[in-house]
């Protein structure tokens, strides 16, 4: 979603955004439409065989096989130029480094058709992500990691001590950062 508000940024500096889970398609289109996402393509990859596995960003063990979290930035060529990959489901990127890597690029702005859902969202679908579970499971997110980096530094001394804080910290501007962007995405909200 922190993406999502910017794809006129993104689309300006010649690019496209697709987002690749392994829900099935009525999912990947209940998250389109609970959202009011018109600019991000989502991918369907069950299993992650197609794409998910052949790049890196497939978690096996957790709940039978999940994507991670992971942004690859491909230029025309189909070279890989920029890489992030999530160490778990929680995990996400720092914004300001993928458009730093865009910007290297210098490409031609796109203007990219708006993508439409294509699977019928029955009304009592689960098991997807729900614009009204954001807040609470950001906010539980970054009191968690509070919480843990002060029981883990007081539990560590020197460089894993360090190490503990810099990752609660990270979490916790993660935590932080998509709270901000949910208070700018809630006027894009479908009524």
């Amino acid at each position: 979603m922190r993406l999502a508000l910017h794809y006129d940024r993104i689309h300006g500096a010649g690019a496209e955004f697709a987002a690749v889970s392994v829900d099935d398609d009525t999912r990947q289109s209940a998250m389109a439409q609970h959202w009011g996402f018109t600019h991000t393509r989502f991918v369907s990859d069950p299993g992650g065989e197609r794409i998910l596995q052949p790049l890196g960003l497939f978690d096996p063990e957790e709940r039978g096989g999940i994507a991670l979290p992971g942004m690859i930035l491909v230029d025309p060529d189909g070279d890989e130029v920029y890489r992030y990959q999530g160490r778990d489901f929680a995990d996400r990127t720092n914004d300001a480094d993928i458009f730093a890597a865009l910007d290297k690029l210098d490409l031609p702005p796109v203007e990219p058709e708006r993508w439409r859902p294509e699977a019928d969202v029955p009304v009592d679908l689960d098991r997807f992500f729900r614009p009204d579970q954001f807040l609470p499971y950001f906010r539980g997110n970054r009191s968690a990691a509070l919480a843990i980096g002060w029981r883990l530094a007081a539990a560590l001394d020197g460089d894993a001590q360090a190490e503990a804080r810099a990752l609660a910290r990270e979490h916790r501007h993660m935590a932080e950062a998509s709270l901000e962007a949910w208070a700018e995405w809630q006027e894009h909200l479908p009524e």
